[in-house]
Protein backbone atom coordinates (compact mmCIF):
# COMPACT_ATOMS: atom_id res chain seq x y z
CA UNK A 1 0.00 0.00 0.00
CA UNK A 2 1.39 3.38 -0.98
CA UNK A 3 2.22 6.05 1.58
CA UNK A 4 -0.52 8.32 0.23
CA UNK A 5 -3.17 5.63 0.72
CA UNK A 6 -1.92 4.96 4.23
CA UNK A 7 -2.15 8.64 5.14
CA UNK A 8 -5.59 8.77 3.51
CA UNK A 9 -6.90 5.83 5.54
CA UNK A 10 -5.36 7.24 8.72
CA UNK A 11 -7.04 10.61 8.19
CA UNK A 12 -10.26 8.84 7.26
CA UNK A 13 -10.22 6.83 10.47
CA UNK A 14 -9.33 9.88 12.55
CA UNK A 15 -12.22 11.85 11.02
CA UNK A 16 -14.96 9.32 10.16
CA UNK A 17 -14.83 7.41 13.44
CA UNK A 18 -15.39 10.55 15.61
CA UNK A 19 -18.13 11.69 13.21
CA UNK A 20 -19.72 8.25 13.37
CA UNK A 21 -19.52 8.17 17.16
CA UNK A 22 -20.84 11.73 17.48
CA UNK A 23 -23.61 11.07 14.93
CA UNK A 24 -24.71 7.87 16.67
CA UNK A 25 -24.56 9.55 20.07
CA UNK A 26 -26.43 12.62 18.80
CA UNK A 27 -29.02 10.48 17.03
CA UNK A 28 -29.51 8.36 20.13
CA UNK A 29 -29.82 11.45 22.33
CA UNK A 30 -32.18 13.01 19.81
CA UNK A 31 -34.39 9.91 19.73
CA UNK A 32 -34.29 9.76 23.53
CA UNK A 33 -35.31 13.39 23.65
CA UNK A 34 -38.11 12.74 21.16
CA UNK A 35 -39.32 9.78 23.24
CA UNK A 36 -39.13 11.85 26.40
CA UNK A 37 -40.90 14.81 24.81
CA UNK A 38 -43.48 12.53 23.22
CA UNK A 39 -44.22 10.85 26.53
CA UNK A 40 -44.37 14.22 28.25
CA UNK A 41 -46.73 15.67 25.63
CA UNK A 42 -48.87 12.54 25.72
CA UNK A 43 -49.05 12.65 29.51
CA UNK A 44 -49.89 16.36 29.45
CA UNK A 45 -52.70 15.81 26.93
CA UNK A 46 -53.99 12.90 29.01
CA UNK A 47 -53.89 14.91 32.23
CA UNK A 48 -55.56 17.92 30.60
CA UNK A 49 -58.25 15.71 29.06
CA UNK A 50 -58.90 14.03 32.42
CA UNK A 51 -58.99 17.42 34.13
CA UNK A 52 -61.45 18.79 31.54
CA UNK A 53 -63.70 15.72 31.85
CA UNK A 54 -63.60 15.94 35.65
CA UNK A 55 -64.53 19.64 35.51
CA UNK A 56 -67.58 18.72 33.41
CA UNK A 57 -68.52 15.97 35.83
CA UNK A 58 -67.99 18.35 38.73
CA UNK A 59 -70.36 20.82 37.08
CA UNK A 60 -72.98 18.11 36.59
CA UNK A 61 -72.60 17.03 40.22
CA UNK A 62 -72.90 20.64 41.33
CA UNK A 63 -76.22 20.93 39.50
CA UNK A 64 -77.45 17.77 41.20
CA UNK A 65 -76.34 19.10 44.57
CA UNK A 66 -78.44 22.26 44.06
CA UNK A 67 -81.55 20.16 44.01
CA UNK A 68 -80.58 18.61 47.35
CA UNK A 69 -79.63 21.94 48.89
CA UNK A 70 -81.76 23.17 51.77
CA UNK A 71 -81.81 26.98 51.83
CA UNK A 72 -83.02 27.13 55.47
CA UNK A 73 -85.07 30.29 55.89
CA UNK A 74 -85.79 30.64 52.17
CA UNK A 75 -87.94 28.37 50.13
CA UNK A 76 -85.71 25.76 48.49
CA UNK A 77 -86.07 23.19 45.68
CA UNK A 78 -86.15 20.45 48.32
CA UNK A 79 -89.20 22.07 49.93
CA UNK A 80 -90.89 22.32 46.56
CA UNK A 81 -90.26 18.65 45.86
CA UNK A 82 -91.77 17.61 49.21
CA UNK A 83 -95.19 18.48 47.71
CA UNK A 84 -94.90 15.60 45.25
CA UNK A 85 -93.89 12.71 47.50
CA UNK A 86 -96.21 9.80 48.10
CA UNK A 87 -96.81 10.92 51.70
CA UNK A 88 -97.83 14.44 50.73
CA UNK A 89 -101.40 15.56 51.49
CA UNK A 90 -102.06 16.60 47.91
CA UNK A 91 -101.18 19.37 45.51
CA UNK A 92 -103.05 21.42 42.96
CA UNK A 93 -102.37 22.26 39.33
CA UNK A 94 -101.37 25.70 40.43
CA UNK A 95 -98.78 24.17 42.73
CA UNK A 96 -97.28 22.34 39.74
CA UNK A 97 -97.33 25.55 37.70
CA UNK A 98 -95.70 27.53 40.49
CA UNK A 99 -93.02 24.87 41.07
CA UNK A 100 -92.17 24.78 37.36
CA UNK A 101 -91.84 28.55 37.31
CA UNK A 102 -89.45 28.39 40.23
CA UNK A 103 -87.47 25.58 38.58
CA UNK A 104 -87.50 27.38 35.24
CA UNK A 105 -85.63 30.34 36.67
CA UNK A 106 -83.03 28.08 38.28
CA UNK A 107 -82.73 25.78 35.25
CA UNK A 108 -82.36 28.69 32.84
CA UNK A 109 -79.42 30.03 34.80
CA UNK A 110 -77.82 26.59 34.85
CA UNK A 111 -78.45 25.93 31.16
CA UNK A 112 -77.19 29.35 30.07
CA UNK A 113 -73.95 28.79 32.03
CA UNK A 114 -73.45 25.33 30.52
CA UNK A 115 -73.97 25.31 26.77
CA UNK A 116 -73.96 21.54 26.55
CA UNK A 117 -77.18 21.10 28.70
CA UNK A 118 -80.39 20.56 26.71
CA UNK A 119 -82.70 20.38 29.68
CA UNK A 120 -83.19 19.57 33.38
CA UNK A 121 -86.08 17.43 34.58
CA UNK A 122 -87.28 15.90 37.86
CA UNK A 123 -89.40 12.76 37.88
CA UNK A 124 -91.31 12.88 41.19
CA UNK A 125 -92.69 9.84 43.07
CA UNK A 126 -96.23 11.14 42.51
CA UNK A 127 -95.74 10.94 38.74
CA UNK A 128 -95.45 14.69 38.13
CA UNK A 129 -92.59 15.70 35.80
CA UNK A 130 -91.03 19.00 36.65
CA UNK A 131 -88.28 20.93 34.91
CA UNK A 132 -87.37 22.85 31.84
CA UNK A 133 -86.17 21.89 28.33
CA UNK A 134 -84.10 24.33 26.30
CA UNK A 135 -82.09 22.69 23.54
CA UNK A 136 -84.24 21.97 20.44
CA UNK A 137 -87.46 22.70 22.35
CA UNK A 138 -87.28 19.31 23.99
CA UNK A 139 -89.76 18.20 26.60
CA UNK A 140 -90.88 15.02 28.31
CA UNK A 141 -93.53 13.05 26.52
CA UNK A 142 -96.94 13.42 28.20
CA UNK A 143 -98.04 10.48 30.32
CA UNK A 144 -94.55 8.97 30.43
CA UNK A 145 -93.77 6.86 33.51
CA UNK A 146 -90.13 5.82 33.96
CA UNK A 147 -90.59 3.35 36.77
CA UNK A 148 -90.23 0.36 34.50
CA UNK A 149 -87.36 1.69 32.44
CA UNK A 150 -83.86 0.33 32.79
CA UNK A 151 -82.18 3.68 33.30
CA UNK A 152 -84.63 4.57 36.06
CA UNK A 153 -84.09 1.34 37.95
CA UNK A 154 -80.28 1.66 37.72
CA UNK A 155 -80.48 5.23 38.97
CA UNK A 156 -82.45 4.20 42.00
CA UNK A 157 -80.04 1.34 42.63
CA UNK A 158 -77.19 3.83 42.96
CA UNK A 159 -79.03 5.53 45.87
CA UNK A 160 -77.96 9.05 45.09
CA UNK A 161 -75.07 8.13 42.80
CA UNK A 162 -74.88 9.46 39.26
CA UNK A 163 -75.95 7.21 36.40
CA UNK A 164 -75.02 8.01 32.82
CA UNK A 165 -77.13 6.86 29.91
CA UNK A 166 -74.93 6.82 26.81
CA UNK A 167 -75.32 8.58 23.49
CA UNK A 168 -78.74 7.74 22.06
CA UNK A 169 -82.09 9.30 21.15
CA UNK A 170 -84.27 9.04 24.22
CA UNK A 171 -87.82 7.87 23.34
CA UNK A 172 -89.36 9.64 26.33
CA UNK A 173 -88.14 13.06 25.16
CA UNK A 174 -90.03 15.02 22.52
CA UNK A 175 -87.82 16.29 19.63
CA UNK A 176 -85.08 14.10 20.95
CA UNK A 177 -81.67 13.93 19.31
CA UNK A 178 -78.70 11.75 20.29
CA UNK A 179 -77.73 12.89 23.75
CA UNK A 180 -76.18 11.82 27.03
CA UNK A 181 -78.31 11.91 30.16
CA UNK A 182 -77.10 12.08 33.72
CA UNK A 183 -79.60 10.87 36.33
CA UNK A 184 -79.47 10.85 40.11
CA UNK A 185 -81.99 10.00 42.87
CA UNK A 186 -82.88 12.96 45.11
CA UNK A 187 -83.26 12.51 48.86
CA UNK A 188 -84.03 14.77 51.78
CA UNK A 189 -80.69 15.20 53.53
CA UNK A 190 -82.36 15.04 56.92
CA UNK A 191 -85.18 12.53 56.62
CA UNK A 192 -83.67 10.54 53.76
CA UNK A 193 -87.05 10.68 52.11
CA UNK A 194 -87.04 9.92 48.38
CA UNK A 195 -87.95 13.13 46.47
CA UNK A 196 -87.60 11.96 42.86
CA UNK A 197 -85.07 11.41 40.08
CA UNK A 198 -83.14 14.28 38.55
CA UNK A 199 -82.39 13.93 34.81
CA UNK A 200 -79.91 16.27 33.08
CA UNK A 201 -80.00 15.83 29.32
CA UNK A 202 -76.80 16.95 27.56
CA UNK A 203 -75.52 17.12 24.02
CA UNK A 204 -72.83 14.58 23.00
CA UNK A 205 -70.31 17.47 23.21
CA UNK A 206 -70.58 17.41 26.99
CA UNK A 207 -67.23 15.57 27.04
CA UNK A 208 -65.71 17.44 24.09
CA UNK A 209 -61.90 17.26 24.50
CA UNK A 210 -60.90 18.81 21.17
CA UNK A 211 -59.56 21.93 22.85
CA UNK A 212 -57.04 19.97 24.91
CA UNK A 213 -56.07 17.55 22.14
CA UNK A 214 -53.17 19.32 20.45
CA UNK A 215 -52.39 16.31 18.26
CA UNK A 216 -55.77 15.21 16.85
CA UNK A 217 -54.20 13.25 13.96
CA UNK A 218 -52.06 11.03 16.16
CA UNK A 219 -53.99 10.93 19.45
CA UNK A 220 -57.11 8.84 20.11
CA UNK A 221 -59.08 10.09 23.17
CA UNK A 222 -62.14 8.29 24.48
CA UNK A 223 -64.33 8.40 27.61
CA UNK A 224 -65.86 5.06 28.45
CA UNK A 225 -68.38 3.65 30.89
CA UNK A 226 -67.55 -0.01 30.94
CA UNK A 227 -67.76 -1.19 27.32
CA UNK A 228 -69.85 1.83 26.32
CA UNK A 229 -67.99 4.72 24.64
CA UNK A 230 -69.39 8.05 25.70
CA UNK A 231 -66.91 10.16 23.74
CA UNK A 232 -64.29 9.64 21.03
CA UNK A 233 -62.47 12.30 19.06
CA UNK A 234 -62.57 10.20 15.87
CA UNK A 235 -65.47 8.24 14.43
CA UNK A 236 -63.27 5.61 12.73
CA UNK A 237 -59.67 4.66 13.44
CA UNK A 238 -57.38 5.66 10.51
CA UNK A 239 -55.90 2.83 8.47
CA UNK A 240 -52.36 3.97 9.28
CA UNK A 241 -53.00 4.06 13.01
CA UNK A 242 -50.61 1.58 14.64
CA UNK A 243 -51.59 0.15 18.02
CA UNK A 244 -48.33 -1.81 18.22
CA UNK A 245 -46.28 1.39 17.98
CA UNK A 246 -48.27 3.54 20.37
CA UNK A 247 -48.40 5.00 23.84
CA UNK A 248 -51.50 4.16 25.89
CA UNK A 249 -52.70 5.88 29.06
CA UNK A 250 -55.72 5.14 31.29
CA UNK A 251 -57.22 7.45 33.88
CA UNK A 252 -60.22 6.84 36.16
CA UNK A 253 -62.49 9.89 36.26
CA UNK A 254 -64.19 11.32 39.33
CA UNK A 255 -67.40 9.47 38.54
CA UNK A 256 -67.32 5.81 39.49
CA UNK A 257 -67.25 3.52 36.44
CA UNK A 258 -66.16 6.31 34.13
CA UNK A 259 -62.62 6.28 32.65
CA UNK A 260 -60.49 8.12 30.13
CA UNK A 261 -58.33 6.24 27.63
CA UNK A 262 -55.73 7.96 25.42
CA UNK A 263 -53.77 6.23 22.66
CA UNK A 264 -50.95 8.08 20.84
CA UNK A 265 -49.64 6.74 17.56
CA UNK A 266 -45.84 7.09 18.05
CA UNK A 267 -45.22 6.15 14.42
CA UNK A 268 -47.21 9.19 13.42
CA UNK A 269 -45.42 11.31 16.01
CA UNK A 270 -42.00 10.18 14.79
CA UNK A 271 -43.10 10.88 11.24
CA UNK A 272 -43.58 14.50 12.23
CA UNK A 273 -40.00 14.56 13.51
CA UNK A 274 -38.74 12.74 10.41
CA UNK A 275 -37.56 15.89 8.67
CA UNK A 276 -35.31 16.71 11.62
CA UNK A 277 -33.96 13.17 11.66
CA UNK A 278 -33.26 13.31 7.91
CA UNK A 279 -31.55 16.68 8.39
CA UNK A 280 -29.36 15.21 11.12
CA UNK A 281 -28.35 12.27 8.93
CA UNK A 282 -27.73 14.60 5.97
CA UNK A 283 -25.47 16.82 8.09
CA UNK A 284 -23.48 13.76 9.20
CA UNK A 285 -23.08 12.58 5.59
CA UNK A 286 -22.03 16.06 4.45
CA UNK A 287 -19.46 16.22 7.25
CA UNK A 288 -18.18 12.78 6.28
CA UNK A 289 -17.83 13.83 2.63
CA UNK A 290 -16.04 17.04 3.67
CA UNK A 291 -13.62 15.08 5.85
CA UNK A 292 -13.00 12.62 3.00
CA UNK A 293 -12.08 15.54 0.71
CA UNK A 294 -9.90 17.06 3.44
CA UNK A 295 -8.23 13.65 3.96
CA UNK A 296 -7.45 13.41 0.25
CA UNK A 297 -6.03 16.95 0.20
CA UNK A 298 -3.94 16.44 3.36
CA UNK A 299 -2.61 13.03 2.30
CA UNK A 300 -1.67 14.44 -1.10
CA UNK A 301 -0.07 17.52 0.45
CA UNK A 302 1.99 15.48 2.92
CA UNK A 303 3.08 12.73 0.54
CA UNK A 304 3.59 14.69 -2.68
CA UNK A 305 7.16 15.78 -1.86
CA UNK A 306 8.01 12.31 -0.53
CA UNK A 307 6.61 10.63 -3.65
CA UNK A 308 8.51 13.09 -5.83
CA UNK A 309 11.73 12.34 -3.95
CA UNK A 310 11.18 8.57 -4.10
CA UNK A 311 10.65 8.74 -7.86
CA UNK A 312 13.87 10.67 -8.30
CA UNK A 313 15.69 8.15 -6.10
CA UNK A 314 14.20 5.11 -7.87
CA UNK A 315 14.89 6.42 -11.39
CA UNK A 316 18.56 5.56 -11.34
CA UNK A 317 19.06 6.18 -15.02
CA UNK A 318 19.05 9.95 -14.63
CA UNK A 319 21.37 10.37 -11.67
CA UNK A 320 19.97 13.87 -11.26
CA UNK A 321 19.93 15.57 -7.85
CA UNK A 322 16.72 16.71 -6.19
CA UNK A 323 16.72 20.22 -7.63
CA UNK A 324 13.16 21.32 -6.77
CA UNK A 325 13.87 24.67 -5.14
CA UNK A 326 10.40 24.77 -3.60
CA UNK A 327 11.32 21.77 -1.45
CA UNK A 328 15.00 22.64 -1.05
CA UNK A 329 14.04 25.96 0.56
CA UNK A 330 11.77 24.34 3.14
CA UNK A 331 12.99 24.28 6.74
CA UNK A 332 11.03 21.24 7.91
CA UNK A 333 11.90 17.54 7.66
CA UNK A 334 10.96 17.47 3.97
CA UNK A 335 13.49 20.21 3.29
CA UNK A 336 16.12 18.25 5.23
CA UNK A 337 15.46 15.13 3.13
CA UNK A 338 15.69 17.03 -0.14
CA UNK A 339 18.83 18.90 0.85
CA UNK A 340 20.55 15.76 2.14
CA UNK A 341 19.64 13.83 -1.02
CA UNK A 342 20.81 16.76 -3.14
CA UNK A 343 24.11 16.83 -1.25
CA UNK A 344 24.51 13.05 -1.46
CA UNK A 345 23.98 13.03 -5.26
CA UNK A 346 26.45 15.87 -5.73
CA UNK A 347 29.03 14.07 -3.59
CA UNK A 348 28.40 10.83 -5.48
CA UNK A 349 28.83 12.59 -8.83
CA UNK A 350 32.01 14.21 -7.56
CA UNK A 351 33.30 10.86 -6.34
CA UNK A 352 32.44 9.09 -9.60
CA UNK A 353 34.09 11.86 -11.60
CA UNK A 354 37.25 11.68 -9.48
CA UNK A 355 37.28 7.89 -9.51
CA UNK A 356 36.95 7.76 -13.28
CA UNK A 357 39.58 10.42 -13.67
CA UNK A 358 41.92 8.52 -11.38
CA UNK A 359 41.37 5.30 -13.32
CA UNK A 360 42.15 7.08 -16.56
CA UNK A 361 45.27 8.66 -15.07
CA UNK A 362 46.36 5.25 -13.78
CA UNK A 363 45.78 3.71 -17.19
CA UNK A 364 47.64 6.53 -18.88
CA UNK A 365 50.55 6.18 -16.43
CA UNK A 366 50.76 2.49 -17.13
CA UNK A 367 50.71 3.11 -20.84
CA UNK A 368 53.44 5.74 -20.46
CA UNK A 369 55.59 3.30 -18.50
CA UNK A 370 55.06 0.51 -20.98
CA UNK A 371 55.54 2.66 -24.04
CA UNK A 372 58.72 4.14 -22.54
CA UNK A 373 60.14 0.64 -22.38
CA UNK A 374 59.71 0.21 -26.12
CA UNK A 375 57.06 -2.39 -25.74
CA UNK A 376 57.66 -4.50 -28.81
CA UNK A 377 57.86 -8.25 -29.36
CA UNK A 378 59.80 -7.60 -32.50
CA UNK A 379 62.58 -5.84 -30.57
CA UNK A 380 62.64 -8.63 -27.99
CA UNK A 381 63.01 -11.30 -30.67
CA UNK A 382 65.73 -9.24 -32.34
CA UNK A 383 67.68 -9.03 -29.06
CA UNK A 384 67.42 -12.80 -28.69
CA UNK A 385 68.97 -13.13 -32.14
CA UNK A 386 71.81 -10.69 -31.26
CA UNK A 387 72.51 -12.67 -28.08
CA UNK A 388 72.77 -15.90 -30.06
CA UNK A 389 75.18 -14.35 -32.62
CA UNK A 390 77.30 -12.75 -29.83
CA UNK A 391 77.68 -16.14 -28.11
CA UNK A 392 78.71 -17.76 -31.43
CA UNK A 393 81.21 -14.99 -32.12
CA UNK A 394 82.44 -15.04 -28.48
CA UNK A 395 81.65 -11.38 -27.74
CA UNK A 396 80.62 -11.58 -24.07
CA UNK A 397 79.67 -7.91 -23.52
CA UNK A 398 77.24 -7.87 -26.38
CA UNK A 399 75.75 -11.16 -25.21
CA UNK A 400 75.33 -9.84 -21.67
CA UNK A 401 73.69 -6.58 -22.80
CA UNK A 402 71.34 -8.23 -25.24
CA UNK A 403 70.28 -10.84 -22.66
CA UNK A 404 69.73 -8.24 -19.96
CA UNK A 405 67.84 -5.95 -22.31
CA UNK A 406 65.65 -8.85 -23.43
CA UNK A 407 64.82 -9.69 -19.82
CA UNK A 408 63.89 -6.07 -19.25
CA UNK A 409 61.52 -6.06 -22.22
CA UNK A 410 59.99 -9.34 -21.11
CA UNK A 411 59.40 -7.91 -17.64
CA UNK A 412 57.92 -4.72 -19.09
CA UNK A 413 55.37 -6.46 -21.33
CA UNK A 414 54.33 -8.85 -18.57
CA UNK A 415 50.70 -7.79 -17.83
CA UNK A 416 49.31 -10.57 -15.65
CA UNK A 417 49.26 -8.26 -12.60
CA UNK A 418 50.20 -4.76 -11.55
CA UNK A 419 51.71 -6.18 -8.35
CA UNK A 420 55.06 -7.99 -8.41
CA UNK A 421 57.40 -9.20 -5.70
CA UNK A 422 60.32 -7.06 -4.59
CA UNK A 423 62.56 -9.86 -5.92
CA UNK A 424 61.16 -9.42 -9.44
CA UNK A 425 61.51 -5.65 -9.25
CA UNK A 426 65.15 -5.92 -8.01
CA UNK A 427 65.98 -8.38 -10.84
CA UNK A 428 64.60 -5.84 -13.31
CA UNK A 429 66.84 -3.17 -11.74
CA UNK A 430 69.86 -5.53 -11.94
CA UNK A 431 69.22 -6.13 -15.65
CA UNK A 432 69.15 -2.40 -16.21
CA UNK A 433 72.30 -1.82 -14.10
CA UNK A 434 74.22 -4.61 -15.92
CA UNK A 435 73.65 -2.80 -19.22
CA UNK A 436 74.65 0.55 -17.78
CA UNK A 437 77.77 -0.85 -16.15
CA UNK A 438 78.99 -2.06 -19.55
CA UNK A 439 78.18 1.37 -20.97
CA UNK A 440 80.06 3.21 -18.22
CA UNK A 441 82.86 0.67 -17.83
CA UNK A 442 81.85 -0.30 -14.28
CA UNK A 443 82.55 3.16 -12.85
CA UNK A 444 79.64 2.77 -10.37
CA UNK A 445 78.27 -0.09 -8.34
CA UNK A 446 74.81 -1.19 -7.16
CA UNK A 447 74.48 -1.88 -3.46
CA UNK A 448 71.52 -3.82 -2.01
CA UNK A 449 70.56 -3.53 1.68
CA UNK A 450 67.35 -5.55 1.74
CA UNK A 451 66.62 -8.39 4.15
CA UNK A 452 66.00 -11.73 2.36
CA UNK A 453 62.51 -12.12 3.91
CA UNK A 454 61.35 -8.89 2.24
CA UNK A 455 61.88 -10.21 -1.30
CA UNK A 456 58.49 -11.97 -1.19
CA UNK A 457 56.56 -8.75 -0.40
CA UNK A 458 54.60 -7.25 -3.28
CA UNK A 459 54.83 -3.75 -4.68
CA UNK A 460 53.76 -1.96 -7.84
CA UNK A 461 55.67 -2.93 -10.97
CA UNK A 462 58.23 -0.56 -12.55
CA UNK A 463 58.72 1.80 -9.60
CA UNK A 464 62.40 1.16 -8.70
CA UNK A 465 64.10 1.06 -12.14
CA UNK A 466 63.00 4.60 -13.14
CA UNK A 467 64.35 5.95 -9.82
CA UNK A 468 67.69 4.14 -10.38
CA UNK A 469 67.80 5.53 -13.90
CA UNK A 470 67.06 9.01 -12.54
CA UNK A 471 69.92 8.62 -10.00
CA UNK A 472 72.32 7.50 -12.75
CA UNK A 473 71.62 10.28 -15.23
CA UNK A 474 70.91 13.19 -12.88
CA UNK A 475 72.73 12.29 -9.68
CA UNK A 476 75.92 10.61 -10.89
CA UNK A 477 76.16 12.72 -14.05
CA UNK A 478 77.19 9.72 -16.17
CA UNK A 479 79.32 8.37 -13.35
CA UNK A 480 82.79 8.76 -12.03
CA UNK A 481 84.94 6.00 -10.57
CA UNK A 482 83.82 4.87 -7.14
CA UNK A 483 80.20 6.13 -7.36
CA UNK A 484 77.36 3.96 -6.08
CA UNK A 485 73.60 3.57 -6.06
CA UNK A 486 72.18 1.90 -2.95
CA UNK A 487 68.76 0.28 -2.57
CA UNK A 488 67.69 -0.44 1.00
CA UNK A 489 64.44 -1.67 2.50
CA UNK A 490 62.76 -1.97 5.88
CA UNK A 491 59.37 -2.39 7.53
CA UNK A 492 57.72 0.38 9.51
CA UNK A 493 54.43 -0.65 11.19
CA UNK A 494 52.18 -1.69 8.29
CA UNK A 495 54.28 -0.07 5.53
CA UNK A 496 57.25 -1.02 3.39
CA UNK A 497 59.96 1.59 2.94
CA UNK A 498 62.27 1.27 -0.11
CA UNK A 499 65.04 3.87 -0.40
CA UNK A 500 67.20 4.58 -3.48
CA UNK A 501 70.26 6.60 -2.47
CA UNK A 502 73.19 7.92 -4.54
CA UNK A 503 76.34 9.89 -3.76
CA UNK A 504 75.98 12.20 -6.74
CA UNK A 505 75.70 15.94 -7.20
CA UNK A 506 72.45 16.33 -5.30
CA UNK A 507 70.06 19.26 -5.78
CA UNK A 508 69.89 22.87 -4.78
CA UNK A 509 67.31 23.89 -2.17
CA UNK A 510 65.22 25.64 -4.84
CA UNK A 511 65.21 22.60 -7.11
CA UNK A 512 64.31 20.31 -4.20
CA UNK A 513 61.36 22.56 -3.17
CA UNK A 514 60.15 22.71 -6.77
CA UNK A 515 60.28 18.92 -7.08
CA UNK A 516 58.46 18.39 -3.77
CA UNK A 517 55.78 20.90 -4.81
CA UNK A 518 55.21 19.08 -8.10
CA UNK A 519 54.67 15.84 -6.17
CA UNK A 520 51.92 17.47 -4.09
CA UNK A 521 50.00 18.72 -7.13
CA UNK A 522 46.93 16.74 -8.14
CA UNK A 523 47.41 14.61 -11.21
CA UNK A 524 45.35 15.78 -14.19
CA UNK A 525 44.16 13.82 -17.17
CA UNK A 526 43.92 15.79 -20.41
CA UNK A 527 43.65 13.30 -23.23
CA UNK A 528 44.03 9.53 -23.43
CA UNK A 529 47.27 8.69 -25.20
CA UNK A 530 48.66 12.20 -24.81
CA UNK A 531 52.36 12.24 -23.99
CA UNK A 532 54.82 14.86 -22.85
CA UNK A 533 58.53 15.03 -22.32
CA UNK A 534 58.17 14.04 -18.68
CA UNK A 535 56.16 10.91 -19.37
CA UNK A 536 58.53 8.89 -17.22
CA UNK A 537 59.70 10.40 -13.97
CA UNK A 538 59.33 10.78 -10.30
CA UNK A 539 55.92 12.48 -10.62
CA UNK A 540 54.54 9.54 -12.59
CA UNK A 541 55.74 7.00 -9.99
CA UNK A 542 54.36 9.06 -7.09
CA UNK A 543 50.98 9.44 -8.88
CA UNK A 544 50.73 5.71 -9.62
CA UNK A 545 51.41 4.79 -6.00
CA UNK A 546 48.80 7.23 -4.64
CA UNK A 547 46.15 6.24 -7.18
CA UNK A 548 46.67 2.58 -6.44
CA UNK A 549 47.12 2.64 -2.66
CA UNK A 550 45.55 5.94 -1.70
CA UNK A 551 46.81 9.10 -0.05
CA UNK A 552 49.38 8.63 2.69
CA UNK A 553 51.59 6.55 0.41
CA UNK A 554 54.03 7.67 -2.27
CA UNK A 555 57.44 9.23 -2.60
CA UNK A 556 59.57 11.38 -0.33
CA UNK A 557 62.77 13.13 -1.56
CA UNK A 558 65.76 14.27 0.46
CA UNK A 559 68.81 15.87 -1.23
CA UNK A 560 71.86 17.93 -0.35
CA UNK A 561 73.87 19.70 -3.00
CA UNK A 562 77.18 17.90 -3.80
CA UNK A 563 76.34 15.16 -1.28
CA UNK A 564 73.71 13.06 -3.03
CA UNK A 565 70.00 12.34 -3.15
CA UNK A 566 67.75 9.93 -1.26
CA UNK A 567 64.32 8.93 -2.57
CA UNK A 568 62.08 6.83 -0.30
CA UNK A 569 58.97 4.96 -1.47
CA UNK A 570 56.23 4.13 1.08
CA UNK A 571 53.77 1.38 0.11
CA UNK A 572 51.46 -0.77 2.26
CA UNK A 573 52.67 -4.10 3.56
CA UNK A 574 51.45 -6.90 1.27
CA UNK A 575 52.91 -10.36 1.74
Amino acid sequence: MSLRKRFFFIFMLLSIIPILIISIYTYDRYMSLINSQTNQVAENITENAASTANITLSNIKHIAELFNFDAGSQKSIVQELHKYTKRSEGYTTYDVFETNNNLKFICQNLIFNSSYINGIFVFTPSGEILGYGYGGNIDIRSGYSPVKDKWYKKTLALQGGMYIDGISSKDYIIHSKPSITFSSALYDVYTKEFLGVLVIDCTPEVFDLSKVNTMPDTALLSIEQGAQVLYSNIDTVPANFSYTKSLKFHRDLDLKGLSLTTVFNTEGLYREFGSTRVTLIAISLICAVIFVIISIILSSYLTKPIISLSRQMSFRGTGKPANDRHYLNRTDEIGVLYNEYHRMIEELEHYIKNELENKLITLDSQMKSLEAQINSHFLYNTLESINSIAEIEGIESISTMSLALGDMFRYSIKTTSELVTIADEIKHVKDYVSIQQIRFDNRFELRLQIAPEMYSYKILKLVLQPIVENALYHGLKYCSAGSYIEISGCLERDSILLTVRDDGTGMTEERLMELRRSLKEKAEFTELGHRNKQSIGLKNIHTRIQLYYGEGYGMHIESTENQGTSITLRVPYLN
